[in-house]
């Protein structure tokens, strides 16, 4: 049933724009991925309310992991924008660049860096990452790369280098890897487990992206911890376990916290992030959390962009009065680098007990399903593209046999997909 113009808060806006005060039902504070999912769903849900989406950044929202993947070529201010100006006009939301400064949870306003007031009916934090900080002598040599403008100054920075030290061996690190090769420069990959991406791939993965890498010149380094960084010049120095390490710049990806800002003053925030129930909502009544500022349950996912646009899809539901409890459900990874696809489905949910077949492992492949009393629940997969890692995503969602999943797969080879 349609809300009328009273209860919908069409009234109270009317009152408050006599005043030169600005409402909205619905403030969205965070415009990647979470937060624009959940304006849109919002519209979906509520024809006629008033959206904001409080950007803060210098450009339209854009796709954030194309980062890493574009940081050798460098691309223009709106390369990766999700949505063209246009859309959000045709869409009746607001988006406002200035970002927010304070919030006021019992007033429901916030001020944002024009020193404007708003106030909403309903809020939502979708304010994302940062990366997490190591606590070790020098750690402010660190870049890190996490918003486009970060990637701007590091690529300006890194064309006045020779030589470049990648810390953190994870898909980012790998990705950062590749890019710095690709401008031509001498990399260090160094990190403290012992193999590449060990959270998304089995052994026999890691072994071929190592080869991989070290065939493209990057020299990669197991089994060390940083425990100081040092200045020398113009260059630096990252000194770990037993080994020292020399480059012009070093770059940093050694995780990501949901970020603090805001949230903790509001006290909502917890060791890695802002805890919800199942419904999004924190422990502030009217206020919600969607996307990577969100702590999520243990075990459960974090940090991709598939399931930040989950949560702000689960997240606009309950704020629209469509009740809609959050599940730890199937994810993917996917990663390109020097154009060899890999791939990795659910893969930290697979324990000792459940059943591995690999289907394919020569120059062509590799497909590896993880299986629990007959149902598929992980995939892993390496070059063989992103149509067959799609007959993966349907097959494991849906917990297919493993046997059925591969025998789709060969017919699409057959058919050349």
């Amino acid at each position: 049933m349609k809300k009328s113009w009273f209860s919908s808060g069409l009234f109270l806006r009317m009152i408050l724009m006599k005043k030169s005060i600005s409402y909205y039902d619905y403030i969205i504070i965070g415009a990647s991925k979470a937060g624009l999912t959940a304006a849109t769903v919002l519209r979906e849900i509520q024809k006629d309310a008033a959206i904001l989406i409080i950007n803060g950044e210098d450009r339209l929202p854009y796709k954030r992991t194309h980062l890493t993947k574009f940081l050798a070529r460098g691309f223009d201010t709106d390369d990766f924008a999700l949505e063209k100006r246009a859309w959000f006009q045709e869409q009746c939301i607001d988006l406002l660049d200035s970002p927010a400064q304070s919030i006021d949870s019992k007033e429901k306003s916030l001020r944002c860096a024009d020193d404007k007031k708003y106030f909403w009916g309903t809020l939502l934090l979708a304010t994302g990452a940062v990366p997490k900080e190591l606590s070790i002598p020098g750690h402010q040599w660190l870049s890190h790369l996490r918003t486009a403008r970060d990637t701007e100054s590091i690529r300006a920075k890194l064309l006045q280098c020779k030589d470049v030290l990648v810390l953190g061996q994870g898909v980012e690190g790998v990705e950062l890897a590749e890019q710095c090769s690709r401008l031509g420069l001498t990399v260090t990959l160094i990190g403290r487990d012992d193999r590449l991406m060990k959270r998304w791939l089995d052994e026999s993965q890691s072994a071929r992206l190592l080869a991989l890498l070290e065939q493209k010149g990057v020299r990669c380094i197991f089994g060390q911890s940083p425990c100081e960084i040092g200045k020398e010049g113009e260059g630096y120095t990252m000194k770990c376990d037993n080994q020292q390490f020399h480059g012009d710049m070093i770059l940093s990806s050694t995780g990501i916290c949901g970020n603090p800002v805001l949230a903790e003053d509001l006290g909502i925030y917890a060791q890695t992030g802002v805890p919800t129930d199942l419904y999004c909502q924190t422990e502030i009544p009217g206020i919600y959390a969607a996307g990577d500022v969100v702590q999520t349950p243990p075990g459960w996912p974090t940090g991709l962009w598939h399931w930040a646009e989950y949560l702000g899809t689960v997240a606009a539901m309950n704020m629209g009065g469509q009740k809609q409890m959050m599940e730890n459900r199937p994810t993917r990874l996917k990663s390109e680098p020097f154009g060899s696809f890999y791939y990795s489905m659910s893969y930290q949910e697979v324990q000792s007990s459940d059943k591995s077949d690999v289907f394919m492992d020569n120059d062509r492949g590799y497909v590896r399903i993880f299986s629990r009393e007959g149902r598929s629940i992980s995939a892993l997969m390496t070059g063989l593209g992103k149509g067959i890692s799609k007959i993966l995503d349907a097959g494991v969602k849906i917990g297919k046999a493993p046997g059925k999943i591969f025998a789709t797969i060969e017919e699409a080879m057959k058919d050349g997909e």
